[in-house]
């Protein structure tokens, strides 16, 4: 006898959001075809059809700003039998036991930039929660996994990792004709090393910009590109740029459609992926799906993501990240072999795979549910 669908109300809130809302849109394009789940979204309607228009379930109203008191007070009620599926540790706290609960990081903790104590008392507290209460943890990589146990050792019994994927009908190896275009769209001159995502000084790109100086101080000929910015800069980076003495070197790119960051990444001599703090570290995954050369901070959830493909080097230390850069630009073997490893190394990560190994946790926490 076929088993019924497992009712889940998904908290669909950061539908359009960058980061969490790429893992939150990609594994609901896959789960709302998936028969062993009867999928109900909350949130913003008309944010759901605009990015879900194939989605023809229930969507229960729920506009709540996150990390809101409002968002405790009004997440809508669960019906009997129904399941919740939080993407983000800011869970509903009164329906945690009946929760799959998805933690990325521990960025709110581990992270100067948000030392402010009311930043760590709530991430803090809900993480407690959430590690002592919900019915199922996930997790993003097994770096994410131990920070958690080690900091929250009631989430033991009950965490398990499941790791992001990326699109891989969207990233991979450009044709070189379109990279060509590419470049001459964007005046792309000269060799350049890209760096995306840059928003949070845990993203440390100020170090990259410090590492590089020393080699154009040395004439090196390479451009350093940063995308992701819509051409404005967070502050901890302009402030390095101030008065910067190579600053004919930097190109603050524009916005990208989805469709040219393959372009991007493909047109790139070297990616350099330099956080301090990931959860998982989707523009590594993205670079090398793209058969870039790619150097990586060797820091949290890097290393499993890159595997063996990358050059690693400590994000503290510019000579480390200097030596990298130099031997990707020398080394044409090396960067042969990961134009063939990274797209290999990439497809490990696929969005199918996550929500295969998500539906048994439905299942864990629907098992555990009174009549």
């Amino acid at each position: 006898m076929a088993k019924s669908p497992i009712p889940v109300l998904f908290d669909a809130r950061m539908l359009g959001f960058s980061g969490i809302g790429t893992q939150v849109y990609s594994v609901l394009k896959l789960l709302i075809h998936r028969p062993e789940v009867r999928l109900t979204l909350a949130g913003d309607q008309d944010a759901i059809q605009k990015y879900l228009p194939e989605f023809s379930g229930e969507i229960r109203p729920f506009r709540a700003g996150i990390y809101s008191v409002r968002e405790q007070l009004q997440f809508p009620a669960p019906r009997k039998g129904e399941i919740v599926h939080s993407p983000h540790y800011n869970a509903a706290l009164k329906y945690l036991r009946r929760s799959v609960v998805v933690v990325h990081d521990l960025i709110h903790l581990d992270s100067q930039e948000f030392s402010n104590p009311v930043y760590r008392l709530y991430a803090s507290f809900f993480l407690r929660q959430v590690a002592a209460k919900a019915g199922a943890v996930a997790t993003v990589s097994n770096h994410s996994k131990e920070r958690m146990m080690e900091n929250f050792p009631a989430s033991k019994s009950r965490i398990s990792t499941i790791y992001n994927g990326i699109d891989h009908a969207l990233f991979k190896v450009p044709a070189t004709k379109d990279l060509i275009a590419f470049k001459k769209k964007y005046k792309l001159k000269r060799p350049f090393a890209l760096c995306v995502g840059i928003g949070k000084k845990h993203k440390n790109v100020d170090f990259v910009v410090r590492s590089l100086k020393t080699l154009w101080d040395g004439d090196l000929d390479l451009d350093f590109c940063i995308a992701g910015t819509s051409g404005k800069l967070p502050g901890y980076l302009a402030e390095a740029l101030e008065g910067f003495e190579h600053s004919s070197r930097i190109r603050i790119l524009p916005f990208f459609e989805n469709s040219e960051l393959p372009l991007l990444y493909g047109a790139a001599d070297v990616f350099i992926m330099p956080s301090l703090l990931e959860g998982f570290g989707f523009p590594l995954a993205e670079a090398m799906a793209c058969g870039t050369p790619v150097v990586s901070s060797n820091r949290s959830s890097l290393p499993e993501v890159g595997g063996e493909v990358p050059l690693y080097f400590d994000p503290e230390q510019e000579s480390e990240l200097r030596e990298a850069i130099l031997r990707i630009l020398e080394n044409k073997s090396i960067r042969s072999r990961m134009k063939k490893e990274g797209p290999a190394q990439a497809r490990t990560f696929t969005w199918k795979a996550h929500v295969d190994a998500l539906i048994p946790l439905y299942e864990q926490v629907a098992s555990g549910l009174p009549d």
